[in-house]
């Protein structure tokens, strides 16, 4: 039998799938297997397909199988495999496999390419994969000059792996290799909640089960001696019904010569009324492409009745958390915050479909949210001038103020997380925070959220969170950490860009974080260096205008002192720091009022920058095109014009002094 394409352990491919591996569970038993599809076909019916099929022998009590290797022509062991999963569908998926929908196809030699967001060069052969059409699937887009290919991970209904008997498969190789396919599936079908995938080894099975928990697999189940557990896996795996195969049905688009060409999502109120929004783009707008954790997945939509643009979010929280939807309706109202339209809290949980009522042992169970949400401008990484970040950045951490006061802190401020308003929003809108997936709740009687390093953006973290397991008292996570995150974003915006929006090569600084960001603490000690008085260098600065950068210095100069007392504080217990605490604490609109105003004062001097080059640009006479016999007017030297440009204002704009507290 011929080798598979690699060995996947240690490989590029099983490095980008080790984060979804960290939390597996290995079953004990075999009840998984023998009861998740139970309901698609009875005993009865097994034993008539059994009784008729040439792919079993009753009187051996065994699958017409190859007893080792030696014995098969050329080594193939694909095609009686094969050919006794397609019996099974014939027989069981007659409708199906005659129109084609269901077909199981041999793939290992084929080559099927893995998504745009991997390096080009990955590709998987899986032995057999089970071939659908419908609503959730469509035929691989093939790249420039090559031809359509039937097959690829876009219309896998699921995979099955073989290996002969007495190969060397260890049950490491199998799971990293099942992995990698079902994260294939995951990102080429976005309305998949799980995937399961097959591990044949001689004539025993393993199966592969993927959620946003995880996996879990079964030890090894002989495929002759529970033939009717056989069967039954092969109908799930291949079932017309897309809710079997672990599709979410309330996605669907219309197919046009095996293409997706329409779409829809509908939702279901508190009413039980169902409404349908199409979809304004085929593909989601974002989409994780982990397999475990909170798989955020955005679809841009059109509301039917007024064709306004809407976003669909769903989203898989840990059942220990509170649901989005829940600040959401708290942020209803408040201008700079994502504004919550309808929502399906907790649709379904992953806990449903591991065929247990209890949690096994390290089993974390997460539960669905859709929520629809406003639509709003690009990232803030789209912005076209100095004045449009300012604007957003105001905006956003003056709705960030205003739920702080609510009682929510968002936990996770980041450059992903910070939208332009629509074109002409009005101020307060001109930058939204959205994403409330880890926000809780703050300040309430007096309690306040612990820091965790695990929770929020790594680049964006404050001084304080990234040195939580660094220091002996660790502070509670709060209102000013969220601050200092806005800080990092503007940072990041002006070591990325120049002044138009035009992407450049990062500086030191931010190269150097990204090399450490796996370490906390040596970031937390980085970010400190960077709170210091030292200028940015000049290849940084000189992309953008002065009084942009005065913002950026001021809202520095502001965090300093706040940052090194708090770390002072981490070095004291809670009842020794208790009374300086709560006095930085206490200061809240003091800090927001003070970041206000530095914006604002930036904006604004922004803006007269803009009007005085506008009155210096006007005050030149445009050159003008006069008749032969008149004299034409002297032409500006160089040196003429540099003197001119020379007297636009530079006096710095007066910044306020940064609160400090003991």
């Amino acid at each position: 039998m011929p080798s598979p394409d690699e060995n996947l352990v240690g490989s590029e491919k099983a490095k980008l799938v080790m984060p979804d591996l960290a939390g597996a569970i290995a079953l004990e038993d075999n009840t998984f297997a023998r009861a998740v599809y139970q309901s698609l076909a009875s005993d009865a019916s097994i034993d008539a397909f059994l009784k008729k099929s040439r792919s079993y022998s009753l009187k051996e009590r065994r699958w017409k199988l190859p007893r080792n290797c030696t014995r098969l022509f050329n080594g193939d062991f694909y095609t009686p495999v094969r050919n006794i999963v397609s019996s099974i569908m014939k027989h069981f998926w007659k409708d199906a496999m005659t129109q084609g929908t269901r077909q199981v196809v041999d793939t290992h030699t084929t080559d099927l390419q893995h998504s745009r967001s991997d390096p080009e060069s990955h590709k998987s052969r899986p032995s057999l994969v089970i071939k659908a059409a419908g609503s959730s699937f469509q035929t691989p887009l093939p790249k420039t000059g090559e031809t359509v290919k039937a097959v690829g991970f876009s219309n896998a209904a699921s995979c099955i792996e073989i290996r002969c008997e007495g190969d060397d498969f260890p049950v490491e190789e199998q799971l990293v290799r099942a992995t990698i396919y079902a994260r294939q599936i995951f990102i080429h079908q976005p309305n998949r909640r799980y995937v399961r995938i097959l591990v044949l080894s001689g004539h025993h099975l393993r199966v592969f089960h993927f959620d946003r928990s995880g996996v879990q697999y079964t030890p090894p189940l002989d495929i002759h001696e529970e033939p009717h557990t056989f069967v039954r896996l092969i109908l799930g795996l291949s079932s017309p019904n897309e809710s079997d195969i672990g599709l979410d049905a309330t996605i669907f688009w219309l197919i046009k010569n095996g293409r997706k060409i329409v779409g829809g999502i509908s939702m279901r109120g508190a009413d039980d009324n169902e409404t349908l929004y199409q979809l304004s783009r085929l593909e989601p707008l974002f989409c994780r492409t982990n397999i475990c954790g909170r798989s955020t997945t955005c679809w841009s939509v059109l509301d039917g009745d007024t064709g306004e643009e809407l976003l669909v979010k769903s989203s898989w929280r840990s059942a220990d958390r509170t649901s989005e939807h829940i600040y959401l309706r708290d942020a209803v109202g408040i201008p700079g915050v994502v504004q919550m339209v309808f929502c399906e809290p907790d649709r379904c949980q992953t806990l449903w479909y591991r065929g247990r009522s209890l949690a096994p042992a390290g089993f974390q169970n997460r539960l669905e949210t859709r929520v629809l949400i406003k639509h709003y401008g690009s990232p803030i990484t789209g912005f076209t001038s100095p004045k449009q970040v300012l604007w957003a950045l105001r905006d956003a951490i003056a709705g960030h103020r205003a739920l702080v006061k609510k009682g929510t802190l968002h936990r996770d401020v980041s450059i992903q997380n910070v939208l332009l308003g629509k074109p002409g929003a009005e101020p307060g809108d001109r930058g939204i925070l959205i994403d409330f997936d880890i926000a809780i709740r703050y300040g309430a009687d007096g309690i306040y959220p612990s820091a965790d390093v695990q929770i929020g953006t790594r680049m964006y973290q404050s001084v304080m969170v990234l040195s939580t397991d660094e220091v002996p008292y660790p502070l509670p996570h709060t209102h000013l950490d969220d601050i200092e995150s806005f800080f990092y974003v503007l940072a990041n915006i002006i070591y990325t860009f120049d002044h138009r929006g035009i992407s450049q090569p990062l500086g030191y600084e931010l190269t150097v974080w990204n090399k450490y960001g796996h370490d906390a603490g040596c970031l937390g000690q980085l970010k400190r260096g960077f709170l210091l008085d030292d200028p940015l260098h000049n290849s940084i600065s000189s992309r953008w205008p002065k009084e942009f950068l005065e913002v950026f210095y001021a809202f520095r100069s502001f965090l300093r002192p706040i940052a090194h007392q708090k770390m002072v504080f981490t070095f004291h217990d809670a009842e020794s720091r208790a009374s300086d605490w709560q006095k930085l604490i206490q200061s809240l609109d003091d800090h927001y009022d003070f970041v206000l105003r530095l914006f604002d004062e930036g904006i604004a001097a922004l803006e007269r920058a803009e009007t005085e080059l506008v009155g210096v640009t006007e005050s030149v006479p445009p050159p003008t095109q006069t008749l032969p016999q008149t004299p034409r007017a002297p032409k500006r030297s160089r040196e003429e014009e540099e003197e001119c440009d020379s007297q636009l204002p530079q006096k710095r704009p007066k910044t306020p002094r940064p609160v400090r507290n003991s």
